[in-house]
Parts: structure tokens; sequence; C-alpha cells
């Protein structure tokens, strides 16, 4: 008896470190790529074909986002990039649904009609509107808020509508013929189908928004603070690694809410899946 436990638990072992092997392995597998563009990297700037005065190495990114952690001013910056981002993205989201929504899936025939206005209103540069609004609302940071909502709508619109339009007819009709109310059918059926086109709009509205607030940071035009003018200040200040921290931070900050939007659309694509 004994023995057979011994032998069950030694199967239990060697099943669960199989199963973390291979957890590690996936993962190196996909982030392999990466981890040899990054080796590549610092091996060339040691031999010194990178010039440090220009590129900084991975490892001394590394020290200075450290660094900047602890004794600058980087964690401020970034909150206030992110706060601007966030509350940017919110507008959008406020907005950009439901009239995706309205155009896209109750009134199809004022879409046809208004989307070539929209399609020159896209094209407004933020960054001159931003100029703009400062003369209208005469604060910057409104003015900066305004303009990373403008970049952001245009995206998630355009994909709210086109998944308005494509919501199957026939699992409306089953909706209806199920005695559903319109609230129903828009929350259970419009909505859901459209969720795959929403969330492609919001990961492009996520890196549009980063993109505005970068730039319109890097004018000087905020309050004085944020990662586009902590790099400012670093480029003014010749100090190039802390240019590549903001560089590494803002890169990172747009990938985590990139892949936290992703997990959010997989787990929300799951109970659509247990649903139907």
């Amino acid at each position: 008896m004994n023995k057979k436990i011994i032998k069950n638990l030694k199967r239990e072992k060697e099943t669960s470190s199989i199963k973390v092997f291979n957890y590690i392995k996936s993962y190196f597998i996909k982030f392999i790529a990466i981890i040899i563009f990054l080796v590549v990297w610092e091996i060339l700037s040691i031999v010194g074909i990178f010039d440090s005065n220009f590129i900084s190495s991975p490892s001394t990114i590394i020290l200075a986002i450290w660094h900047l952690i602890f004794y600058g001013t980087l964690i401020v910056d970034t909150l206030y990039t992110l706060l601007r981002v966030l509350i940017g993205l919110f507008l959008a989201l406020l907005i950009a649904i439901p009239l995706g929504f309205l155009l896209g899936g109750f009134f199809k025939e004022i879409e046809h009609s208004i989307n070539p206005l929209f399609r020159i209103l896209e094209q407004f540069n933020p960054l001159t509107l931003f100029h703009l609004l400062i003369l209208v609302t005469l604060i910057n940071e409104l003015s900066t808020i305004l303009v990373i909502y403008w970049a952001a709508q245009w995206p998630l619109l355009n994909n709210t509508v086109s998944g308005a339009k494509n919501v199957n007819p026939v699992h409306i009709k089953i909706a209806k013929s199920a005695n559903f109310d319109k609230f129903d059918i828009f929350w259970k059926v419009q909505l859901r189908s459209a969720l795959p086109n929403i969330f492609t709009g919001l990961r492009l509205g996520i890196l549009f928004a980063f993109l505005i607030a970068f730039g319109v940071e890097m004018m000087g035009m905020t309050t004085g603070k944020g990662l586009g003018y902590f790099i400012l200040l670093s480029q003014m200040n010749g100090e190039v690694s802390f240019i590549w921290a903001g560089i590494a931070t803002m890169t990172l900050l747009s990938l985590t809410l990139t892949l936290l939007l992703t997990k959010i659309e997989k787990s929300l694509v799951k109970e659509k899946q247990s649903i139907n």
C-alpha cells in the first residue's frame, strides 16, 4: 500500500514538473525573438558598434529606469501621461460606441450620408487642432485630453459602425421570436456580436492616444509633467540614457494596456461562447 502511495506521489511530481517545464518552454518560445533582439543589442553596444552617445544599451536603460524610479520623476511623469490617455480613451468610449451603434445599427442611411464628412474630419491632424483648442479653451490640460480623445475616437467609431452593420440579422429575428425587448436585443445580440470589432478599435485607439499624448507633451505645452515632457528635458540636458528610459517606459505602458485589453476581450468572448 505504501509503495503504491509513493509511486503515485512520484508520478504527480513528474507530471507537475513536466507541466512547469512545458509552461516555461512555451513562454521562452513566445519571447525568444525579443530575447535575441535584446542580447544582440547589448553585444553591439558593448563592442562599440552602437555609439553610447546616441543609443544606450538595454542594461544601461534598465539602470536608468531603476535610478529614475527612486531618485527621479519617472513615476509621476508616467502617472500624468497615463491619466491623460485614460481620460481621453474614456471620452472616446463614451461617445464613439453609442454613436457607432446609432449609425451602424439603427440609422444606416444617415451613416451612408455622413460617412464622407467623417472621413474628412478623421484626417485633421490632432497636433494642429491642439493649438486651435488652446485658443478656445485657454487650458492646456483640457486641450491635451481633447486631442487625445479626437485621435482615439476614429478607429473606435469606425470599428463600432462596422461591427454594428455586420450583426447577423438571423440572430436578431431569433431574439425577437423569443420575445426579447429592444434593450435585450441590443445587449445580448448586437453588442456581443460587435465586441471583436470594438476591441480592435480600442486597441488602435490606445496606440493613437499614446502617440498624441507623447507628441503634445514633447511640445512642452502641458503642465511640465508627462513622459513626453520628461524626454524633452532629457534631450535638452543631453541625458541619452534618460531619453531611452522614457521611450521604454512609454512603450511598456502602452503594451501593458493593450495586453490587459486582450485579457478582458478573451474573458468576454469565453463568456459569450458559454452563453451561446
